[in-house]
């Protein structure tokens, strides 16, 4: 499952987010030669996310989940520094965290959450591939990786404020096709920022079920 990746000058990583996408996407990059990984997330292990977060067992059920994905980590034959943070990203956090990573991946489901992350990320000129998904569809955005359009924003390709509906998704209704779907495309786009590839800051990677499609960004 994990994606090779030729040496490059190691960086941090930080990925928000430790349930379905977030167990989706840490196997497919745990071998590349990290500077360090940090995994954020609030929640505990509940009952109902071990059908779709397949890295949680029975055991687990009440443990933070950044704890358990970071023993997860340790456990394996990979030498690469990992933390947990049990906790929230909010603005009370957000700066002093992603100021000191070089790349983020935001697999939250809080729209509200992604729009501080993207605001924080353009700030600090830290790199952002962030997924999303709901029902059988899925969303991957690439944003603030150094290059064309460095800083164009959440904002600028989703106009309006986000609404009630858009704080969350049950995930017990997404097929596990789109998660791992999802989790591959973040997993490519990451690999081209770690290799320094040629990418487009601001293209909305769409995922109807099916097949992938990209909406490239306004111009400048």
């Amino acid at each position: 499952m994990t994606d090779q990746v030729d040496e490059q000058q190691p960086l941090r990583l930080l990925i928000v987010g430790a349930g379905a996408l977030g167990n989706a996407l840490l196997p497919r990059v745990l071998r590349w030669k990290w500077d360090g990984i940090t995994i954020m997330d609030g929640d505990r292990v509940e009952e109902k996310n071990l059908v779709r977060q397949e890295l949680f067992a029975p055991v687990d059920i009440g443990r933070p989940k950044s704890d358990v994905l970071a023993a997860w980590v340790r456990n394996m034959p990979v030498p690469v520094h990992m933390a947990s943070r049990d906790e929230f990203l909010d603005a009370n956090n957000a700066e002093a965290l992603i100021a000191v990573h070089d790349v983020v991946a935001d697999c939250t489901d809080d729209a509200h959450v992604k729009r501080l992350i993207d605001r924080t990320c353009a700030e600090y000129g830290v790199a952002l591939v962030s997924g999303s998904v709901h029902g059988k569809e899925s969303q991957v955005i690439l944003l603030h990786a150094e290059g064309e359009d460095e800083a164009i924003t959440r904002d600028e390709l989703f106009h309006g404020r986000p609404g009630g509906e858009q704080d969350g998704c049950d995930m017990r209704n997404v097929p596990m096709e789109t998660i791992e779907e999802t989790g591959r495309r973040m997993a490519q786009l990451l690999r081209a920022v770690r290799q320094g590839e040629p990418v487009k800051n601001g293209r909305i990677d769409l995922f109807d079920g099916k097949r992938w499609t990209a909406i490239d960004p306004p111009d400048h």
